[in-house]
């Protein structure tokens, strides 16, 4: 029974690891074509940049043809140095230092460890070191060149619809999370502020997204509304969870019952004074109604650029 929960049978394949699988079957055809001596960096370079989107994976590719070809020259010119035998480890734990301190400097510290790996493969080699130059660079550049293709042409990740989609789950939960502060629940703001996370992260990959080659005419405009609003909902939000009001205007009565119901605005209403003219309302009063009444105008404005109905 133990044994049975180590395991995840639900697993499907996704279409990351099929492209990923394609990207390595294509990039193997062309090195056997090309009769390329190792056909393995054509496989590690397509597999390693396959990524979620376009604009990751054009990224990656300059940090790797970068990384590949500073760590081979570093290697060839480092095995080139006459010195005893019993010298030459020391030789590679310097080059291994230069590899390191280069890459913090033009800040590409996450490709150290590959570059490393790079200039120790290029170092060793038993084979002709300039031939190894020649077929690690080729290779890289032949993988990355099919991986972004691939992740193109086949089924090319769609970020403006996952964008979209994200949107829709923060307007609605930017609801949930109004409805549950007017009604005095404390934990209310949680999933609105976790949906309102992932629309900034592929907000950030769309702005990437659209200096590639293949998404250049895409406008961002609407996208560009929809976190604006988005991001103001989130502080008005912030703010009159933080605050404690008393009275509640008639029409933002009107308003929660034509967005929740009859039944939450009942329970809402049991809460708040109504502003019927007997209790004159304070400056806290004044301020979160101001706020509720822009977060209610927000969220509509929101709903139709979703494309979302109440």
């Amino acid at each position: 029974m133990k044994l049975k929960k180590r395991f995840n049978y639900k697993y499907r394949i996704g279409m990351r690891a099929i492209k990923t699988a394609l990207a390595v079957v294509v990039g193997l055809y062309i090195s056997e074509l090309l009769n390329l001596d190792s056909p393995i960096f054509v496989s590690i370079a397509a597999v390693s940049s396959m990524k979620p989107s376009i604009s990751e994976s054009l990224q990656d590719t300059r940090k790797r043809l970068f990384t590949s070809v500073f760590g081979v020259i570093l290697g060839y010119l480092s095995s080139k140095i006459s010195v005893p035998l019993f010298v030459e480890p020391l030789i590679a734990g310097i080059g291994i230092l230069i590899t390191i301190y280069i890459l913090s400097v033009v800040k590409m510290r996450d490709m150290t460890q590959l570059s490393c790996i790079v200039f120790v493969a290029s170092f060793c080699s038993d084979s002709d070191k300039a031939v190894y130059a020649f077929n690690r660079v080729i290779g890289t550049f032949i993988g990355i060149l099919v991986a972004v293709l691939v992740n193109y042409l086949v089924s090319s990740p769609d970020i403006w619809n996952d964008f979209l989609a994200a949107s829709k789950k923060a307007y609605i939960n930017a609801n949930r999370a109004l409805k549950s502060i007017l009604v005095d629940e404390s934990d209310g703001l949680a999933e609105f502020n976790e949906n309102l996370e992932s629309c900034n992260t592929l907000y950030k990959l769309l702005l990437e997204e659209v200096k590639t080659p293949f998404h250049h005419e895409h406008s961002l405009v609407k996208e560009k509304e929809i976190m604006s609003l988005l991001e103001s909902i989130s502080v008005r939000l912030e703010v009159v969870n933080n605050m404690s009001a008393k009275i509640l205007k008639n029409e933002i009565i009107e308003e929660i019952e034509d967005r929740y119901g009859n039944e939450d605005a009942e329970e809402i209403e049991d809460r708040f004074y109504l502003d019927n003219g007997f209790r004159t309302p304070t400056e806290v009063d004044s301020v979160y109604n101001y706020h509720i009444k822009y977060i209610l105008k927000y969220l509509d404005e929101l709903k139709v650029l979703v494309g979302e109905k109440r």
